[in-house]
């Protein structure tokens, strides 16, 4: 069976298989389904399938359909009309089709022969296949009678072509090849290949709307199928108004109804049926009056007009289903990665009653990323979840997430060995680059959710901390055991932080504080502390949300909100305090941004205030290392006039090294250092080098933390030149000041 089958693929689109079998085959099928209409004893055709099928197979065969179509025509035509008339029509049959397809490929080239259906093809084919093919063969057609060369056949003898007779004609041409081409076009690829019938059926059921249901298809149909029927049942009914040729505009609305719902290649089909079935019983709704002919006019022009109505339509409805469909796909995989995302793994848990999550977290690749830049790391998860693919099932997939993880959604059963032998493989995964095998930190946590999973995005924040927790145990970490629930409260408490953040600045809900900073001579300025509202007004301190500002990065809009209430607040009382300094702290979000200098500048020229007037304090942090845009940033706030003071020195990534490149005018050193100064000597040298190496720069220096009157004294004798603390004031709202 499998030789027959490998011998017939072979041969079959030879010029003596297929395309010889085929036009004696089909020929006789497509004029049985043409329908014919008599007029002043005249047969004409009112729906004509035969060039359509002529028409297709040498779309599709080219010239090896040449003899079998030959071979068709002269068999069908010589024993009734003779040896020159079946030469003759065989002639302009060959003629009008060759020129139309040799039009069409033209611009088409072989792509023009894929499936109908297609909107890039369907103006080429309606102009080439249809319009200029049917042109043509009535011209051939109308010379050779005017000639006389389809002998003496009374019947086939017209004087003048310019009559109702050729327009009723070629209106049966044009929709005959409309609606013929393409369901002959199904029928010859489903004899080549039974398995194009099986594709096609899947192209019914992808065009289909999603929505559509059995009750609504129920009344489509039977909606049809009862005016079709009343449309061509005798005229003696009790409803003659079904019997008339307006109760054609009635099928519009309804084919239309149905292209909206079931896509080009369903409608096709249904109107193929149901045009056949009309046309081929025309004497029931066309009424045999003296306005005959005119009727006929009239329908086959509704016929042409509705079949390109409903294709276009059609072909429109699908393709616009099917870009929906191709955008929905592309909004369900990361455009980097080309993984699933986050929306694609929602999508799958609704599919899966119990589902476990498995979350790889690799934060080193922040590290690498800044070395080998963002293309290692989407080759490393690339290749990564290329070799984890081994050892997952086929309904389990691994989707990409924000930041440096993977997720894996795999199987309940057996769940902790399934994590434990993906979490294993995961950890023998080398990433060679450059002829170096990196091999960053994974940590891996996992947990059993149900469907319907309401709070998924706040599940994944929580598995993320938990994988940090594994990159010290080595181990899988299980969302449900008890030592996982200060980690869940923990996730939880930061995402309404995030929320009660987002609503102070939307409503001002932060509240600013002062605390003066004071030189041993008394000249003195203060530091904007601040503060915000909680749901129940309480004051929470800076220690609680900004570090989670930061994280979520808020920081910047915070520091904007806090540099204009401020300079607002000193514009409002320059007359009352003149000459009032602020120290203002400005968060590394905010001091690499390219326009903070020029908005800093606005603001004071807003509100009258004076560079003098402000001291910006900056925080060294990773987020400033080696970054060229804060020393710009800096530099133009120092040409404006404004002070620039580097916060809690001597901590974190605050360094000797650093403060040689980065334009300061104040050092604040870290309380840390400050309280114990008189207890701890190690403290009190740290202190003394500070202040040497600023006094080196010409800086100014500031000391936090101060409140006995011992360490203040310490410090001054130490030269520190302004002090900082509870003993100087504690922070005040900055309108009691």
């Amino acid at each position: 069976m499998m030789q027959l089958s490998t011998a017939y693929n072979r041969v079959k689109d030879r010029w003596w298989a297929l395309p010889l079998v085929l036009p004696f085959l089909l020929y006789p099928i497509t004029q049985y389904l043409s329908a014919y209409v008599t007029i002043d004893g005249f047969e004409i055709p009112f729906l004509y399938l035969n060039m359509a099928l002529i028409t297709i197979l040498t779309m599709i065969y080219g010239f090896k359909a040449l003899p079998g179509i030959l071979l068709c025509l002269f068999y069908r035509i010589y024993p009734d009309r003779g040896l020159e008339p079946a030469l003759m029509a065989m002639l302009h049959y060959f003629t009008s089709v060759a020129i139309s397809c040799a039009g069409y490929y033209y611009f088409t080239g072989m792509r023009g022969r894929t499936s109908f259906g297609r909107y890039n093809l369907t103006w080429q084919r309606i102009f080439w296949l249809v319009f200029i093919n049917a042109t043509l063969f009535l011209n051939y057609f109308h010379a050779e009678l005017y000639l006389g060369l389809f002998g003496i056949h009374e019947t086939m003898m017209y004087i003048s072509p310019l009559t109702i007779r050729t327009l009723i004609n070629y209106q049966g041409m044009l929709v005959g090849n409309m609606v013929g081409l393409p369901m002959l076009y199904l029928v010859i690829r489903s004899i080549r290949n039974p398995f194009y019938l099986v594709k096609y059926f899947k192209k019914i059921r992808h065009q289909v709307a999603d929505d559509l249901r059995l009750p609504e298809l129920v009344c489509l149909f039977g909606s049809l199928s009862l005016l079709t029927i009343l449309m061509i049942t005798s005229l003696n009914h009790s409803l003659p108004l079904m019997n008339s040729i307006y109760t054609l505009t009635l099928l519009l609305p309804l084919m239309i109804w149905g292209t909206l719902r079931l896509g080009h290649a369903a409608i096709s089909l249904v109107w193929w049926v149901v045009l056949i079935v009309l046309c081929d019983h025309n004497q029931s709704f066309v009424p045999h009056d003296a306005n005959y002919k005119l009727h006929l006019a009239v329908a086959t022009s509704s016929f042409s007009a509705f079949s390109i109505t409903i294709i276009l339509m059609a072909i429109n409805i699908s393709r616009q289903r099917a870009l929906n469909l191709k955008t929905q796909r592309l909004m369900h995989i990361d455009p980097l990665v080309h993984l699933p995302n986050l929306l694609a793994l929602e999508a799958d848990l609704k599919k899966n009653t119990v589902s476990v999550l498995c979350q790889l977290y690799m934060p080193d690749l922040e590290l690498l990323g800044r070395n080998y830049g963002l293309l290692m790391q989407v080759q490393y998860k690339q290749q990564l979840a290329l070799y984890l693919e081994p050892v997952l099932d086929r309904d389990e997939l691994i989707y990409m997430s924000s930041g440096h993880d993977l997720i894996v959604r795999t199987s309940p059963l057996h769940a902790e060995i399934r994590i434990a032998e993906i979490y294993s493989k995961a950890k023998e995964f080398r990433f060679i680059r450059d002829g170096v095998k990196l091999y960053p930190q994974i940590g891996c946590s996992y947990c059993i959710i149900n469907y319907p999973v309401g709070h998924l995005y706040l599940l994944i924040g929580e598995l993320r901390t938990l994988a940090e927790i594994s990159l010290t145990t080595h181990l899988p970490v299980d969302l449900r055991k008890p030592s996982s629930r200060k980690v869940q409260n923990q996730v939880k408490a930061k995402v309404d932080m995030m929320n009660q953040l987002q609503r102070a600045l939307e409503l001002d809900r932060f509240v600013l504080m002062v605390q003066p900073i004071e030189s041993k001579d008394g000249d003195r300025y203060h530091e904007v502390l601040l503060r915000m509202r909680g749901s129940n007004d309480e004051l929470i301190l800076p220690d609680t949300f900004l570090p989670l500002a930061n994280e979520f990065g808020m920081s910047s809009s915070i520091d904007l909100w806090v540099l204009h209430k401020t300079m607002e607040y000193m514009g409002e009382t320059r007359h009352s305090r003149p000459n009032q300094r602020y120290a203002i702290n400005l968060a590394p979000a905010s001091i690499c941004r390219t326009d903070m200098a020029n908005h800093i500048e606005k603001l004071m020229i807003k509100h009258g205030i004076s560079p003098a007037q402000l001291v910006l304090e900056v925080t060294e942090t990773d987020e400033l290392t080696n970054n060229i845009q804060a020393e710009k940033t800096l530099k133009a706030l120092q040409h404006l006039g404004c002070k620039i003071a580097i916060d809690d020195f001597g901590t974190g990534y605050a360094s000797y090294a650093r403060l040689k490149t980065m334009p300061a005018d104040i050092l604040k050193i870290d309380g840390s250092f400050i309280h114990s100064i008189n207890a701890s000597e190690i403290d009190c040298k740290i202190v003394q080098s500070i202040c040497e190496l600023a006094r080196m720069k010409s800086m100014t220096v500031v000391a936090e933390f101060v409140e006995t009157e011992e360490i203040r004294h310490t410090l001054y004798r130490m030269g520190i030149d302004y002090v900082q603390g509870y003993l100087i004031g504690k922070p005040v709202p900055i309108d009691c000041a």
